[in-house]
């Protein structure tokens, strides 16, 4: 009476007013929970949640920033989701890549060239930043290459390897805040770092930290995430490398007999993957200004579904980051509100609801039910 049939394909805007119509079938749903678990308006809570990201010039930025940085993370995990290579550890590779943006920002503020107050802040940024982004670079790129070329060579579990990766990235990070160096402690108490060259007695003063642009700061990453997320759509779609990707993704089998070398392409693009993400750590310790162990605050997990609920499509991430970035924070602005009386736990529920319509809708899209009619035989 009922099966499922492939679907052979579907046109791009149907698509899209399938995934928009599961979006309203979801508030819909979550409007029905809200008053019948909490008794509240609904339309107060979607108020909130939307006060909480985009009520005021403030909160719209800093939405514009959290909305690139997963948006970077995504982007770097693209390319090898693409070509099969099922790479987890983008955790570790935006969080290494943080680490040596860190360490070239302290240990620059404690040169004396640095804190030297006759040099320009320019000319001292001009020094520090380029090697943030050099360090920050080589890190995630030998995150990247690690887990590639034991893959290429000994065929190992490249979901296990990066993602065991992450906690070594961890440790690493924890082992450093920790320490306490007698000449340059990383901080007062050994377990927080504070804000990097924060102090406005010493020359090295904000040194490291990225410009504000248009009176913030939030707009810089912001540029650069928007530049490579182009940069990487047509790198992915009109590139020989990215054709390349895509044929190692279909088949390896394939490639080899086109001649493709399928090792190398594992290995430059996860080196590739492991760069975008040390650049994104980057940007993160350049704007934020500090270096914790949850700086990346569980995004570069949150970037696989953002990558896959795309498609693979860097321009369709946009909208994906920017709905999971409102349902999280959103719903953190719900939770803080006393005079609701609702906790984080409902604020998850909702967004789950959410992301479970969203994530649901791509079975309409890949998929259709077909119904038969039985024939009875006749006698």
């Amino acid at each position: 009476m009922l099966h499922i049939a492939k679907r052979a394909g579907i046109p791009a805007w149907k698509a899209w007013l399938i995934r928009g119509g599961a979006i309203v079938l979801a508030l819909i749903v979550c409007a029905i929970v809200t008053m019948i678990v909490t008794g509240l308006n609904p339309i107060t809570v979607f108020k909130t949640m939307f006060d909480g990201t985009l009520g005021s010039s403030r909160r719209i930025w800093i939405t514009v920033y959290r909305i690139a940085i997963l948006l970077g993370i995504s982007l770097a995990v693209t390319p090898a989701f693409k070509m099969r290579f099922w790479n987890i550890g983008a955790e570790g590779q935006v969080l290494i890549g943080a680490f040596a943006a860190a360490v070239c920002m302290f240990y620059a503020g404690k040169m004396p060239f640095f804190q030297n107050p006759d040099v320009p802040l320019a000319v001292k940024n001009l020094i520090v930043i380029p090697c943030m982004v050099i360090a920050s670079l080589l890190a995630g790129a030998l995150w990247g290459f690690l887990p590639a070329f034991f893959k290429s060579r000994w065929n190992t579990n490249e979901t296990l390897f990066t993602l065991m990766m992450n906690y070594v990235a961890l440790q690493i990070v924890k082992f450093m805040i920790a320490y306490r160096d007698v000449k340059y402690p990383w901080s007062s108490n050994g377990t927080v770092v504070g804000i990097f060259n924060s102090d406005q007695k010493l020359g090295a003063y904000s040194v490291g930290w990225l410009p504000e642009v248009a009176g913030t700061r939030y707009l810089l990453p912001a540029a650069v995430i928007g530049v490579l997320t182009v940069v990487l759509y047509l790198y992915l779609k009109y590139s020989k490398h990215g054709y390349e990707i895509a044929v190692v993704g279909e088949s390896e089998r394939t490639a080899m007999y086109a001649g493709i070398k399928v090792n190398r392409v594992i290995v430059r693009t996860m080196v590739l993957s492991g760069m975008i993400c040390g650049l994104v750590g980057c940007l993160l310790v350049g704007t934020d200004r500090t270096l914790t162990d949850t700086l990346v605050d569980g995004r570069g997990y949150t970037a696989v579904m953002v990558s896959w609920m795309s498609k693979f499509n860097p321009i369709g991430m946009i909208f994906s980051s920017f709905l999971l970035v409102f349902m999280q924070y959103g719903a953190k602005e719900v939770a803080s509100k006393p005079e609701l009386g609702l906790n984080h736990s409902f604020a998850d529920i909702l967004t789950g609801i959410i992301l479970f319509f969203i994530i649901g809708c791509e079975f309409f899209i890949n998929y259709q039910l077909q119904f038969s009619r039985s024939k009875k035989r006749e006698v």
